[in-house]
């Protein structure tokens, strides 16, 4: 049974031993996804699934992580300590690959990326000590992407999981002329269209978006988010953006998915 599901930022800067000071420049994303976190930490759940746009991935089939424990840490951005740990949930990831077998694929990877391990640290702060199953995305058509999502819900049902699901996602990265990936105007064009689908719920529009609008913006958020909402199908639910914000030429966007009972 899918209890939650979330939109969640991976700036490496939200992890205090990398952005230091900085963090106040993203203080309302930091508070959002400490909402998040303290909304999972209120559920009664078995594991949580993380997906990625970070992970290895393959092209046409989404890597799942079988492994029963994982580990990461910030040295790619300078700050080896401290390292964090989590439980894995192997069960889980089989059932979701006899699910969907052409399109979901195992693997051994046990380090996670920054794009799993930033939301994950809000999910460690709040004390959450349940498993994750971190899997990675494909670039593939979104209608396809939520397609394989359901995969995500049905291997939940047959195991009789209670599961929260983050999708991992920065929006445009090319907000501002000192922007990682330079400045592009689309790249507000699709902030302001993306955050206004998921206010209001717009799955269709979110799963068709335009794709030379998301190419121009410089974007990795579309890929993660469809898997999210193709977990929800046949579920009745609403969705509330919790923040946005670009402090550094990246769009940042906090949002919640929760069934209505």
């Amino acid at each position: 049974m899918i209890k939650f599901g979330a939109v969640m930022p991976h700036p490496p800067l939200l992890a205090p031993q990398v952005g230091g000071v900085r963090i106040k420049e993203c203080e309302r994303t930091q508070k959002a996804c400490r909402e998040i976190a303290k909304k999972i930490k209120l559920l009664d759940i078995d594991a949580i699934i993380m997906i990625s746009p970070h992970g290895a991935t393959l092209g046409s089939t989404v890597p799942i992580y079988a492994s029963p424990v994982f580990e990461g840490d910030f040295s790619n951005f300078g700050a080896s300590k401290p390292a964090y740990y989590f439980k894995g949930d192997p069960e889980l990831a089989s059932c979701i690959i006899r699910e969907n077998p052409s399109m979901a694929s195992r693997q051994p990877e046990t380090i996670l990326d920054h794009g799993s391990l930033v939301p994950l640290l809000f999910i460690s702060e709040a004390g959450i000590k349940k498993p994750i199953l971190p899997t990675a995305i494909a670039y593939l058509p979104g209608k396809k992407l939520f397609e394989f999502g359901k995969s995500l819900a049905h291997a939940a049902e047959k195991l009789k999981r209670k599961i929260a699901i983050i999708a991992s996602a920065d929006l445009s990265h090319r907000l501002t002329t000192d922007a990682p990936s330079g400045f592009d105007p689309s790249g507000k064009v699709f902030d302001e269209k993306l955050v206004d689908l998921m206010r209001r719920y717009d799955i269709s529009g979110i799963i068709n978006f335009d794709d030379a609008l998301a190419e121009s913006a410089g974007q990795d958020a579309l890929q993660s988010i469809s898997i999210l909402l193709g977990a929800f199908d046949g579920i009745k639910a609403k969705a509330e953006v919790l923040s946005y914000e670009g402090p550094f030429g990246v769009g940042y966007m906090v949002a919640e998915i929760a069934p209505i009972s």
